[in-house]
């Protein structure tokens, strides 16, 4: 989702005008204890020099919402796809963490970051999700749309049914690929990079699967010593193809 998000700003030229806050960043101001908004102020960030913030957050580990973050309004809105008659109320608390997180990093690193502004919570008009398993789906479109209308908010009517979702799934997929620059050929399918993450030995053990082809960082894999060696010496299927 978030590399959609980026990837729509790109596209959209916005790239240095809606700043797009990673989501566990985001979950920490409005759901995280003081030491762990301390912890993750984005101290290196001038918040100011953009007209939006744009984000998501997750729910109980089940439920994502969309998060934007309008100065000129001064508006937070928490859009819940659910149908919640307390989706006001909570965006006015997520106002409220928003302030206290300013101020935090106001006090700490002199971040006067929109410090005049008012917050407040507020809605948006937007459709609804109708089974339990869209709402990464209709919270990306939603941010494709908040995007293409900027600095206006848009009016969002698109359909949420079953079959809409799967092909919107389609779309996005399509989107991811058309825009990465991850080579299957010389990037793990597992961590996406050329060389395996953190300290290791100089050289790189690779292991193919042999129905996909994709390649892994055998550090990647994380198998006990008996399964690796057994991949190394048989045919071997990835988690993908099991």
């Amino acid at each position: 989702m978030e590399g959609l998000f980026h990837l729509y700003a790109n596209e959209l030229h916005l790239g240095n005008t809606i700043y797009i806050l990673n989501y566990f960043t985001a979950g920490i101001i409005l759901f995280g204890k003081r030491d762990q908004r301390s912890r993750h102020s984005l101290s290196r960030t001038n918040l100011e020099k953009y007209k939006a913030i744009i984000s998501f957050v997750n729910v109980g580990g089940v439920h994502w919402k969309l998060l934007f973050i309008f100065p000129e309004i001064s508006s937070v809105f928490l859009v819940d796809l659910m149908a919640n008659k307390l989706e006001e109320a909570e965006s006015a608390h997520d106002a409220k963490r928003l302030r206290d997180y300013l101020k935090m990093r106001a006090i700490c690193y002199g971040r006067d970051d929109w410090g005049a502004v008012r917050w407040k919570g507020s809605t948006m008009h937007h459709p609804f999700q109708r089974d339990s398993s869209s709402c990464g789906v209709i919270v990306t479109k939603m941010a494709k749309a908040l995007m293409e209308a900027f600095p206006a908010l848009p009016v969002m009517s698109f359909g949420t049914s079953k079959k809409e979702m799967a092909f919107e799934r389609t779309k996005l997929a399509l989107s991811l690929l058309s825009g990465s620059v991850f080579d299957m050929d010389d990037h793990c399918a597992m961590c996406s990079t050329s060389k395996p993450p953190g300290s290791g030995p100089p050289t790189t053990d690779w292991k193919q699967c042999d129905t996909c082809e994709r390649w892994y960082h055998e550090q990647c894999l994380a198998m006990d010593e008996e399964k690796l060696q057994n991949a190394r010496l048989n045919d071997w299927d990835c988690a993908l193809c099991i």
